[in-house]
């Protein structure tokens, strides 16, 4: 009998125990679960920058006497240089750096936008001098 009495006395402290430890990590469950929805999100918003780069610089080649203007939101850790024929992103995601190189049969004006801070940009691409100017510029 005290056996029995020993077992359920046992397994009621460890229900509470285990009650008492999920209650405490639920909450932290959920910051993981929205810091992995955070990092997914930045993934995607540094691709949706480089097809909106992508498909501006395509619309100025196609009309050169048009100027393309849109609201962008330019993400954290990125910096994109613009030289000759090449557009080349680099940016780092989970403490890798990448980097992803396009070329077009057009050349651009040399630029650079290193360091920029992560905010609402202007995406301003023009053609100007036979070259394809692109500017951020700042909407605050």
């Amino acid at each position: 009998m005290t056996n029995l009495f020993e077992k359920s006395l046992l397994l009621g402290f460890s229900i509470f125990l285990l009650t008492i430890f999920s209650s405490i990590l639920i909450p932290f469950l959920n910051e993981i679960t929205d810091y992995n929805d955070r990092e997914e999100d930045s993934l995607d918003s540094y691709t949706v920058l480089f097809d909106e780069i992508d498909s501006a610089v395509l619309y100025i080649i196609n009309n050169p006497v048009k100027c393309y203007q849109k609201d962008i939101e330019y993400p954290r850790d990125l910096n994109i240089t613009f030289i000759e024929n090449f557009v080349i992103y680099e940016f780092v995601f989970r403490d890798d750096k990448f980097s992803k190189v396009l070329v077009y049969n057009i050349s651009f004006l040399n630029c650079f936008f290193h360091d920029i801070t992560p905010q609402i940009y202007l995406l301003n691409v023009s053609y100007a001098l036979s070259h394809i100017i692109v500017d951020f510029i700042n909407l605050h």
